[in-house]
């Protein structure tokens, strides 16, 4: 149910067209922060079948953001940082599946700084 209820957010997001970051869907990046969140402790507690879930999930949703970002233009910043946070979710993915939980701690605790950097940027309070 959860799969689906986020396919059809991002559905709708990349339906939704060009839109200002103010209108960026906020359910989207709350989804992406309790997702990440949970990618986190998935990882801590080496459940495999839990992180390689949730790093799926957001390698499709970091993609998602690139594109939006893409489409709005003046925004070079937030698509590589976009594009950073999808390869990272990619590479958690990778090291899930090899039992290489250091690794991928690692990686999630980047991921975590780069979605912060770009609401440093982006994010309107």
């Amino acid at each position: 149910m959860r799969k689906l209820i986020l396919l059809a957010v991002a559905s709708l997001f990349v339906s939704a067209g060009v839109r200002s970051a103010e209108e960026m869907s906020v359910d989207l990046m709350q989804t992406i922060e309790d997702t990440n969140k949970s990618l986190s402790s998935n990882i801590a507690l080496s459940n495999k079948a839990g992180a390689t879930s949730d790093a799926k999930e957001l390698t499709q949703m970091f993609a998602d953001v690139e594109t939006y970002f893409n489409h709005k233009g003046d925004a070079s910043n937030a698509v590589d940082l976009a594009k950073q946070s999808k390869d990272l979710s990619n590479q958690i993915v990778g090291f899930v599946a090899a039992n290489n939980f250091d690794s991928a701690t690692t990686a999630a605790t980047t991921l975590s700084r780069t979605c912060r950097t770009c609401h440093t940027f982006y994010k309107k309070e």
